[in-house]
């Protein structure tokens, strides 16, 4: 008896985590795979971690796809997003801006944001900074794993906005681990909007 019912308890949890997944894991990566951007007023970059002074792989890759996306024509202007954590010697914002130029963009078209520290705030501050500035159209930039609650977020603050995913960086455990965290973040913002 007791064997039967651990096996029909391992089915149901089984069952719950395929649910879990298809609701929420498997709408994060069609998204990541499948938006595309469209022509805007700016560049919205969001920030990730910083090593030392210098962009992370992850941050790197978001900073990549925002300059092809500028060189392609599809804003003229950047919004580099991220404050100062507290493990890291400059904000994140500063090291995107930084890291752009030395890609050849004009820091005249980078305006910087550096008061944020979590992915609302990227994008409510990167809005006020849209207002001051009369943009009404942006492209968020960021990984894949990140670019639906991204998407997500802006159009709760009633951003009008397209994303475009910047690729996962090249480790199969650093992926798995970020595609679980948006997943519970996810859940987060489904069940309780930041306000």
């Amino acid at each position: 008896m007791f064997v039967i019912l651990r096996n029909r308890l391992r089915r149901y949890v089984l069952l719950l985590l395929l649910l879990l997944f298809s609701v929420v894991e498997l709408p994060i990566i069609a998204t990541g795979q499948l938006t595309k951007p469209e022509p805007g007023d700016v560049i919205i970059v969001l920030g990730a971690k910083l090593i030392d002074s210098k962009p992370s792989t992850m941050l790197r890759l978001r900073l990549d796809e925002a300059a092809r996306l500028y060189r392609a024509g599809y804003a003229p202007t950047l919004i580099v997003s991220g404050a100062k954590g507290s493990d890291e010697e400059i904000s994140e914002a500063s090291a995107m801006k930084s890291y752009l130029i030395q890609q050849n963009i004009n820091p005249e078209h980078i305006l910087v944001e550096d008061q944020s520290f979590t992915t609302y705030q990227n994008l409510n501050y990167s809005h006020a900074i849209m207002k001051q500035h009369g943009m009404e159209k942006a492209i968020i930039v960021s990984n894949s794993s990140h670019i639906r609650r991204s998407l997500v977020l802006a159009s709760n603050l009633k951003i009008h906005a397209t994303g475009s995913a910047a690729p996962m960086a090249d480790n199969i455990y650093l992926t798995v681990k970020q595609y679980l965290r948006e997943g519970a973040a996810m859940v987060s913002v489904l069940l309780a909007p930041p306000t």
